[in-house]
């Protein structure tokens, strides 16, 4: 599947817009994590995911479902950095297909989907009050969709080129062994597999399906509320043409009383509906 006539031309793509936001954003709130921790709580978790957390704050728990895809640990650098790198690289490339607004959405349920999946698992191996965060599940979203639409594209995985679906797909077959593994041990590893699994997911079903698609980054398309509104005044118009065809039925219908029995037999609604349009013609 291909959106429009994007084709990937560089091996360091420009920094696109929605995904220089997701960065900006990423860094920031890493930086903020690093300052306060210590301050309002001894590692940060106020931002993380977890089951008990969900439930906290009479439902504003669940916006925590947002602020996890945003937080990554200062104890763990090479996280963000790993994480940010890959939105700088498949992010842009993905950015190019379905635009601004579909880039954010991708992220956004990308991570969402991560840590539904992730709290399957974890109620089941009963860790789910484990702080969960990192945008890996919005990462391997955009990879999968990357790597679904240009599966040949050569990338370079420790000085060796690597064809991109055979990157994405040996990156996702680790994640289910290490999942299994987790499962079949029992003991919950330092990675949220099922997290980058759940991500990994919704962007093969947003590829396959073409979700997300942002028509109004594109040239000749137009987002969803132009197209609402272009829809809306193509009904009024049908819906003015019907009433102007049902008058001049109804002025016709008048006229030929008249020719044959003269205006004394009008009725008054006959009467109002000619004076009507009496006056709409001395106003044109």
């Amino acid at each position: 599947m291909t959106y429009g006539s994007y084709t990937p031309s560089s091996p360091f793509p420009s920094l696109t817009p929605a995904i220089k936001l997701l960065l900006v954003v990423n860094v920031v709130v890493f930086a903020l994590n690093a300052i306060l921790v210590g301050r309002l709580s001894d590692n940060g978790a106020w931002f993380a995911f977890s089951w008990s957390g969900c439930l906290e704050g009479y439902g504003l728990g669940l916006l925590r479902l947002l602020t996890y895809q945003f937080t990554h640990s200062f104890h763990s650098p090479g996280h963000l950095l790993w994480n940010m790198l890959t939105l700088y690289f498949f992010g842009t490339l993905v950015e190019g297909a379905i635009g601004f607004r579909g880039v954010l959405k991708l992220y956004v349920v990308g991570g969402l989907v991560g840590a539904l999946l992730h709290l399957v698992v974890a109620l089941a191996m009963d860790y789910q009050d484990v702080p969960l965060v990192g945008a890996s599940g919005a990462c391997y979203a955009f990879l999968v969709h990357a790597a679904c639409q240009w599966p040949r594209m050569q990338v370079i995985v420790i000085l060796f080129p690597v064809p991109l679906g055979v990157l994405a797909g040996g990156l996702v077959a680790f994640g289910v062994y290490e999942q299994y593994v987790e499962i079949v041990t029992g003991a919950a590893g330092a990675v949220a597999n099922s997290a980058h699994l759940g991500g990994a997911l919704l962007g093969f079903l947003a590829w396959k399906r073409g979700w997300f698609r942002d028509y109004a980054s594109f040239v000749g398309g137009e987002g969803f509320f132009a197209s609402l509104r272009k829809k809306l005044a193509r009904a009024r118009a049908h819906r003015e043409h019907e009433r102007e065809a049902a008058t001049q039925r109804e002025m016709d219908r008048i006229l030929e009383k008249i020719q044959r029995h003269g205006m004394p037999s009008l009725t008054k609604q006959e009467r109002r509906v000619l004076e009507r349009a009496s006056a709409r013609a001395q106003r044109k």
